[in-house]
């Protein structure tokens, strides 16, 4: 399946899209490119950090709220999209934890309207969320926790660096909330560096092996995580990522998110030598 077929055929607008990675490190940018160049509107995101791909979805007004811990370019500063909608009010945001995340990932799971969490109590939480709600443990412990909803995704989006044609998926580096998402979302598209033979998949070391089952689209696009990292590939791409923070973001788009094709936009981010320069 084709980069373009995927994204028409399995997002819509209104959608909750999962994005895999964390900051930096293999987020789906190929993926988010396409979904801006398709003009998809009204998306919630998840994810656990946000960066580079939040902020540019944020500019193309594909977004209309947001599920994360933090979003923001790391050493590099803040994420100005993301910034300017915050302080317009024009996106909403579910303030989330790493494990109001996890758990409401796993709470889809095993299809319970919410799990139980004791981290949060005590906190401003309450204050900002409307849908999570302090509850006695019902079996009589008397013990405090609070009940924090299920995450339904639509749409999981997800790079790896090696996939079989039927889906199988190999992590080798951090997986973060990518297998949850996978098995928890009612789609997922995966791009991956490699398309290799599912012997192969079997025997790769790594930290996660995604089953086919939980993928629905898979799609060969080699550097599709550029400019962030792909463990054990090549690491983020800092020039393209100032560049970014440097240029109006619709000049950004035009040049960089509207190229006719995925080796055109290669080229265009610095062809062979910006290759060089990241291969780890």
């Amino acid at each position: 399946m084709t980069l373009e077929e995927a994204i028409a055929e399995h997002v819509q607008n209104g959608d909750l899209i999962g994005i895999g990675g964390l900051s930096f490190w293999r987020k789906p940018i190929g993926l988010c490119r396409e979904i801006i160049r398709q003009n998809k509107k009204d998306l919630t995101l998840c994810t656990f950090v946000g960066g580079i791909e939040v902020d540019m979805l944020i500019g193309a007004n594909c977004i209309s709220e947001i599920k994360a811990c933090f979003v923001g370019m790391e050493i590099f500063g803040m994420a100005p999209n993301y910034r300017k909608a915050i302080e317009s009010g024009s996106i909403k945001v579910s303030e989330e934890s790493e494990a109001t995340i996890a758990l409401g990932l796993r709470a889809s799971y095993l299809k319970v309207p919410f799990m139980p969490l004791k981290g949060i109590i005590g906190t401003d939480f309450p204050k900002v969320r409307n849908d999570i709600k302090q509850i006695v443990d019902p079996l009589g412990s008397d013990v405090q926790v609070m009940a924090v909803p299920k995450i339904d995704l639509d749409v999981a989006i997800l790079h790896v660096p090696y996939a079989d044609e039927y889906g199988n998926c190999n992590i080798s580096g951090a997986v973060w909330m990518d297998d949850d998402m996978a098995k928890t979302a009612k789609k997922t598209i995966v791009t991956t560096e490699r398309i290799v033979e599912t012997e192969d998949i079997r025997y790769l070391p790594g930290k996660a092996q995604l089953p086919q089952q939980t993928t629905t689209a898979v799609v060969k696009l080699p550097f599709g995580a550029h400019p962030t990292s792909c463990y054990d590939k090549y690491t983020f791409d800092a020039s393209h990522i100032q560049a970014y923070l440097n240029m109006n973001f619709e000049e950004y788009k035009k040049k960089f998110i509207h190229s006719k094709s995925h080796a055109e936009y290669l080229d265009i981010a610095g062809g062979s030598r910006m290759i060089l320069d990241i291969l780890l």
